[in-house]
């Protein structure tokens, strides 16, 4: 009995002091926004995420408009408010007009990328540094998608036709992501 720990107070041990309707509440939003993401792949994740940044950031964005413009987003949608938005920040509009006009515009997608943004829990205590290096990692990653997606699209032209122009475009291709 004197090597045994804690064997007279088993009452005070109470493993379930927190209330479980709380945990059943929190478990229940986590299904539910998992279940909206399932249908979301990897890519339009990153563009979700980079789209929000650029909605709540726009200032930052503006030092990296140059890399943000040449990026390819596979989703229309999410290139049509892409473009509109580095239209209206070159044009130098106010931030609250430029807000205003991108609303009235895109609602429904910025209703969708606030809901479906990983993004923005990680943002929350950033300061500006980190948010654009933030920014110029997603604009790696979308590279990146978009020259794997261009290195699937050769390789099934390829097997369709078996020609050198396509094959020596597919090895550039190939090495400059091994480069990188």
């Amino acid at each position: 009995k004197n090597l045994t720990p804690i064997q007279t107070s088993r009452q005070n041990l109470n493993y379930f002091s927190f209330k479980k309707k709380k945990d059943f509440k929190i478990l229940n939003e986590t299904k539910i926004l998992t279940q909206k993401r399932k249908n979301l792949s990897k890519n339009q994740i990153v563009e979700f995420s980079l789209l929000f940044i650029m909605l709540n950031h726009l200032k930052l964005c503006s030092r990296r408009i140059e890399e943000i413009s040449d990026l390819e987003l596979i989703s229309e949608k999410n290139q049509s408010l892409k473009n509109s938005i580095i239209e209206l920040l070159s044009a130098g509009d106010n931030e609250d007009k430029l807000k205003e006009k991108i609303n009235i515009n895109y609602q429904k997608l910025i209703e969708e990328i606030k809901e479906n943004s990983n993004i923005q829990l990680i943002i929350k205590n950033k300061n500006e540094n980190e948010i654009l290096e933030l920014i110029d990692e997603l604009i790696i990653q979308l590279k990146e998608q978009n020259n794997i997606k261009k290195i699937e699209s050769l390789e099934k032209k390829l097997l369709d036709n078996l020609d050198e122009n396509s094959y020596s475009e597919l090895l550039k291709l190939k090495s400059q992501i091994n480069r990188e």
